[in-house]
């Protein structure tokens, strides 16, 4: 076997390119001391600094411990505190319920502002979804209780023509 000549300007080696982050061959670029400083990788074009090819069972390794650590620390996150029983937003949703038990959504009223609607109406909003009228104000104005909460609505608004 013919001994081992020194490496010179221009050799191609393999190294890890940063760039490019995978193991390819590029040409050696500056030489110090006769220890190969910074190569030009020749897949990217861009001189990067000498580093040795990296083992790519130890890279898949490293990363699905990273991933399993990510993994851990997002399965282990804030732990859900449910709302206490007398919270206002469970004593809402509860009265939504018990006024909606018997409620037919086929024949509750489509909401349009123009409407006139009663105390115990069933309305069905775009946005809100289906309500229950709670009350209604003298600039008719209804205060309307839908399953996220209460909400303020207009009605009998007169026709733009």
């Amino acid at each position: 076997m013919p001994p081992k000549r020194p490496i010179t300007l221009g050799d191609i080696i393999e190294v890890y390119c940063s760039k490019c982050r995978l193991n390819l061959d590029a040409s050696v670029a500056a030489i110090i001391d006769g220890e190969v400083v910074k190569v030009m990788c020749r897949t990217c074009g861009n001189e990067v600094p000498n580093k040795p090819p990296v083992d790519p069972k130890l890279k898949k390794e490293k990363a699905m411990e990273r991933l399993m650590k990510m993994r851990a620390k997002k399965s282990e996150g804030p732990k859900y505190v449910a709302p206490s029983p007398e919270s206002p937003a469970v004593a809402v949703r509860k009265l939504w319920d018990d006024l909606t038990a018997t409620a037919d959504p086929r024949r509750a009223k489509v909401y349009d502002r123009h409407r006139t609607y009663a105390v115990n109406d069933v309305v069905l909003h775009k946005q809100f979804g289906m309500g229950v009228v709670h009350a209604k104000d003298q600039d008719d104005e209804l205060n309307v209780l839908f399953r996220d909460g209460f909400q303020r609505i207009e009605s009998n608004q007169p026709v733009d023509e």
